[in-house]
């Protein structure tokens, strides 16, 4: 069994608070692109055994891939296995959400290689389990999500949209953008005007300019090159800003021509530059 395991942007997201175990509550609204890990699945006698294109991945409980399989073997409570191969794609600490993504597509395709009666709700539960945003991947496609990302609403008219996407070549760690950034926030950006544009079935063209990231003003001052990148973005017309906790800076485009102009103008050492579409 093959399956796609596509990328995230975030086009909005705020922090609302922190709570007592230090999860940090959000609103956001993730896009699934067409930028995507691949994984094949075959079934084996017993265990998982993980292999992985990536050589500088681990491929045991370290992996939320390895982890993922466990839960489910777990929760079946059978004696099955799996050969499972990761063939990554999208870089890693890049805010793309390329590890929750592997972890829902081999939740769902595990789920069917085995065919296990397991409801929507108990995928759901194990998804929560592995990580904030691995429920949304269950789905994909547009969603307005709050709590620590995982209190879901899907948004079903959302307009196609066309995005370049800029990894600078190194990543950011979502634990340290977190922790720089300065809490209780006194103006906080509201979702429900990009929200509500989006849900009329509206283009970028009405809600672009509602893009907002809060964790920038953590993640800029330690990363000066992605505020760079951003401005670069910005200069060639493109409404652009960072993905999750970074390090991926994206922008709209109008379609792949435009793109690739803009891709030959910001190509650079160590930078992988990706044209996508809304998935």
């Amino acid at each position: 069994m093959e399956l796609l395991a596509p990328a995230k942007l975030n086009l909005f997201l705020e922090i609302t608070g922190k709570r007592p175990d230090g999860y940090h509550t959000l609103e956001t609204v993730f896009q699934t692109v067409s930028l995507y890990d691949k994984i094949k699945l075959k079934i084996r006698s017993g265990g998982i055994n993980l292999t992985c294109s990536d050589k500088s991945l681990p491929v045991d409980e370290r992996n939320i891939v390895y982890r993922a399989a466990s839960a489910l073997l777990r929760a079946s409570g059978k004696s099955l296995g799996a050969d499972i191969h990761l063939e990554k794609n999208i870089p890693m600490g890049a805010g793309l959400g390329g590890g929750s993504s592997d972890a829902a597509a081999v939740l769902k395709g595990l789920a069917k290689l085995w065919k296990l009666s397991v409801s929507k709700k108990e995928i759901s539960k194990i998804a929560l389990s592995l990580g904030a945003d691995v429920p949304f991947f269950l789905s994909g496609g547009t969603c307005a999500a709050s709590g620590v990302g995982e209190k879901l609403h899907k948004i079903n008219r959302t307009a196609p949209a066309s995005y370049i996407l800029i990894y600078p070549g190194f990543p950011v760690s979502t634990a340290l953008a977190y922790s720089k950034l300065s809490l209780p926030l006194t103006k906080k950006q509201k979702i429900n005007r990009i929200q509500n544009l989006m849900e009329q079935g509206l283009g970028p063209a009405s809600w672009g300019g509602l893009m907002f990231n809060r964790l920038e003003e953590a993640v800029f001052p330690l990363f000066p090159e992605l505020k760079a990148l951003k401005g670069e973005l910005l200069r060639l017309g493109c409404l652009g800003m960072m993905s999750g906790s970074g390090s991926t800076i994206f922008g709209l485009i109008k379609n792949f021509e435009e793109g690739r102009n803009i891709k030959s103008a910001l190509s650079g050492p160590g930078r992988r530059i990706f044209l996508v579409e809304t998935v």
